[in-house]
């Protein structure tokens, strides 16, 4: 990359060079046609001047006299001639006349003595006919000085700030990529740390800019990436204990059926089937924490919902398992609250709370609420379980977190968690030991956009 940034201000630099020559040209081009522009202006008034001195067929002397004078301080060496072609007055002519201290300065000033080329013939014309003519040519005079003078500075200056920009910007190429590359140099560092499995690596963040940006982004992924490697592995740790209870158990019957040394082959029979119905249950949890997953990572699909609606819909399946556990189940939702939801990602979140609210709840009763709130609205689930201890109401939405020899993979109250977050909302719970929990998810109205 050091490279091309070079190569970047080298283009710079030469795109600079390239647009200060064309635009010195430009401008000298320009000045250059000013100047001639000038120059034929003011010749067109020296003739218009010389033909207002010739009046009633003769020339007035004094009006030729200041028309030369006028014409060399214009910086012209100039000769007029009559009808015959004789030189009735010139610039030297106009130099002996004048007082010996004004010619002296003139002379140095207009050095009229150095003026070269040849001279431009005009005719001088009254009543349309020629009475005269006179020459004229550039005298090396001050506005030729001034001219070489304003070429010679413009060079000149077009060069010191083409040299003070190409400095600069091989100062401030090598700068850049002393604040770019080495920023960027720590974060291939500590990407190449990681991918050797150093997952606690973090990149210092030195700035507010878009590397700054970047390596927070590169902290913020890594520590994601130490988090989900360290609840991988509690996640392996709890499937292998899940695993090996129920296995120990039906290996130790089937091999006391095989050796013949039980009572009852179906008793054995029966602490086998207890075994598969459990590992059937595990295998049944890691498909829920797979879809829960997937459902995490999947974008918001939000749509117009009817509450009450599915709320009925995602609390049916439990009525049945709340029966027979000898529990009632009802719903408290106004039939005219519509919201804009996610339908998928809220009734996973209403799922695992009334799952939970079932599980460990065997006497009384479970109430499923909603209400509108301000623009927004919230769901609450209350039942009369066991409760949850002040100490423990912070941790249950910690990954992998079981209450006491609970079943499952103590991971639906975390994934409950992401999604509320997801949809913008909150979740809140209240509980007392013995007395029953209420979980309760808000969502303002702004949540119904978030992600979608």
């Amino acid at each position: 990359m050091r490279n091309k940034i070079y190569l970047a201000f080298v283009v710079v630099i030469m795109t600079a060079l390239v647009s200060g020559y064309i635009f010195k040209w430009l401008v000298f081009m320009d000045f250059t046609d000013y100047v001639d522009t000038m120059q034929k202006q003011n010749i067109y008034w020296v003739v218009a001047s010389f033909e207002d001195s010739f009046r009633d067929g003769k020339w007035d002397d004094k009006v030729t006299f200041e028309a030369v004078h006028w014409a060399t301080m214009l910086g012209f060496d100039i000769q007029v001639l009559d009808a015959p072609g004789s030189v009735i007055m010139d610039s030297g002519r106009v130099y002996d006349m004048l007082p010996h201290s004004m010619r002296h300065r003139m002379m140095d000033t207009l050095e009229h003595n150095k003026a070269t080329g040849q001279y431009l013939s005009y005719p001088l014309t009254a009543g349309g006919v020629t009475f005269g003519m006179i020459k004229i040519r550039p005298a090396q005079g001050y506005v030729a000085i001034k001219e070489e003078l304003f070429k010679k500075h413009g060079a000149y200056f077009m060069l010191v700030s083409l040299s003070v920009a190409g400095g600069g910007s091989v100062l401030l190429a090598f700068l850049f990529t002393r604040l770019l590359i080495n920023p960027l140099k720590r974060l291939k560092y500590a990407s190449d740390k990681i991918a050797k499995g150093a997952l606690n690596v973090r990149c210092d963040i030195e700035s507010k800019d878009e590397v700054g940006a970047l390596a927070a982004s590169f902290n913020q992924m890594a520590a994601a990436l130490e988090r989900e490697d360290s609840l991988r592995k509690h996640m392996m740790a709890n499937i292998t204990h899940e695993l090996r209870t129920p296995l120990t158990i039906m290996k130790a019957n089937v091999e006391a059926v095989i050796d013949d040394i039980v009572n009852s082959p179906a008793e054995a029979l029966g602490n086998v089937n207890q075994g598969i119905d459990r590992l059937t249950g595990l295998v049944k949890g890691i498909e829920d924490m797979v879809k829960a997953e997937e459902n995490v990572l999947k974008k918001c699909n939000c749509e117009a919902v009817e509450l009450s609606g599915l709320i009925q819909s995602v609390s049916a399946p439990f009525m049945q398992t709340a029966a027979q556990k000898g529990i009632a189940l009802s719903v408290d939702v106004p039939d005219t609250l519509n919201i804009t939801t996610d339908r998928e990602k809220l009734s996973t979140i209403l799922i695992n709370l009334i799952s939970n609210a079932v599980k460990f709840t065997t006497s009384g009763g479970i109430i499923i609420s909603g209400a509108q709130i301000g623009d927004g609205y919230s769901v609450s689930v209350e039942d009369s379980g066991i409760g949850i201890m002040q100490e423990e109401q912070e941790l249950i939405f910690s990954r992998f977190y079981k209450k006491g020899t609970a079943s499952g993979m103590g991971i639906g109250l975390s994934i409950v968690k992401e999604l509320t977050g997801m949809l913008n909302g909150t979740i809140t719970v209240e509980s007392k030991t013995g007395k029953g929990s209420v979980f309760t998810v808000s969502f303002p109205a702004a949540s119904q956009r978030h992600n979608s």
